[in-house]
């Protein structure tokens, strides 16, 4: 049985619905939906739709309530980086992966990649953006 809830996917119904809160959101706070904070909440939409939050006012609430961290650089390429990342990369491998086994064994295989091949990873390269294109490769077997 195909759980909706618990796929890791997010169907054509549940755009709709992060779509409608989003420009609801956005109005209401009154900025730009191309902006870094018109960015920050609409993956905010997203990680709060695939944790579990379904219903449109429920997400409409949090949304409205939810602030942008402040934003602190973390030395690059620091494991406190990578732990700090781990949420946005389980996310992405639930967004691959038909089951929550799946998207943690992927993310399990994409830090493991990332410990044996450090070298690949330049000083002041983007960590967030090697770990995901990491995770592609692995998830479509080029890795």
């Amino acid at each position: 049985m195909f759980d909706r809830l618990h796929s890791g996917y997010i169907l054509p119904e549940g755009f709709i619905v992060i779509s409608a809160v989003f420009e609801r959101v956005v109005n209401a706070r009154d900025f730009q939906r191309q902006s870094d904070e018109g960015e920050w909440l609409a993956r905010e939409a997203i990680r709060l739709f695939m944790s579990g939050i379904r219903d449109a006012w429920e997400l409409e609430r949090r949304l409205k309530d939810a602030r942008r961290p402040p934003d602190h650089s973390p030395p690059s390429g620091g494991v406190g980086t990578v732990v700090d990342l781990l949420p946005e990369l389980t996310a992405w491998a639930r967004s691959l992966t038909a089951s929550q086994r799946a998207a943690t064994a992927l993310t399990e295989k994409t830090l493991e990649y990332a410990i044996e091949h450090t070298d690949e990873f330049g000083a002041t390269s983007d960590v967030r953006g090697w770990l995901v294109r990491v995770m592609l490769d692995l998830r479509l077997g080029r890795k």
